[in-house]
């Protein structure tokens, strides 16, 4: 009987301590979340990006440990949400966020004149100049240009795609997708981190000209 009694009691302590572990996890992570926004024109362009949150009921969060523990703790459904749409799974959220992300940075770096004012906006910049628009759509095109994304097959290295399949197929192996310094073996994961690594090179190669211009 005695044994049984400390076999219960140790039973206890494991599972408190496995419950500390994963409060604090989510402590953690829910912290990461609130300190996650910066004070600088980078961070502040990166915050405008399309992300993915976690709602369960009427609570949206951006962290999906915290999520999840919110959901198992309710018996809640666990919503991805990116924008305006909702998904019941990771998977398919993921896909959107690709998508929608490709094609906010696509429209961030395009011109686009309005036919009322003549104003035209791009980089996220209003100009009445068209001369000022075409330096500034030339130096965002040239920033982004000079972000690629290359291949891995193995200890060999390429940047054409065609090439990294014919490798892979002959080595049976498997290609990882190469942007700066991330790395994936997932296709979508790489148009993602693409799209975000030349967005993130336009912002940098802007903030000079951002820069001038409170000064004047």
């Amino acid at each position: 009987m005695k044994t049984l009694r400390l076999s219960l009691m140790a039973l206890a302590l494991v599972s408190a301590s496995n419950s500390l572990r994963a409060d604090d996890a989510k402590s953690k992570c829910d912290s990461a979340c609130a300190t996650g926004a910066g004070c600088c024109s980078l961070t502040e362009g990166m915050a405008k990006l399309p992300k993915l949150a976690y709602k369960v009921g009427e609570t949206t969060l951006c962290c999906e440990e915290s999520a999840k523990a919110t959901a198992a703790s309710g018996k809640t459904k666990l919503e991805y949400v990116v924008g305006k749409e909702s998904f019941d799974s990771k998977d398919k959220a993921m896909v959107s966020l690709v998508e929608q992300t490709e094609k906010f940075v696509s429209a961030f770096a395009t011109p686009s004149t309005c036919s009322v004012s003549g104003k035209t906006s791009i980089a996220g910049e209003s100009l009445t100049c068209s001369v000022a628009a075409g330096d500034v759509a030339s130096k965002v095109k040239k920033a982004m240009d000079s972000v690629a994304i290359s291949y891995k097959v193995g200890e060999k290295s390429c940047s054409c795609p065609v090439e990294a399949k014919t490798l892979a197929a002959s080595k049976k192996a498997k290609t990882v997708f190469v942007v700066g310094s991330e790395e994936t073996e997932c296709e979508h994961t790489a148009r993602l981190n693409l799209a975000i690594a030349k967005y993130k090179a336009a912002l940098i190669a802007m903030a000079p000209a951002k820069t001038e211009a409170k000064v004047q």
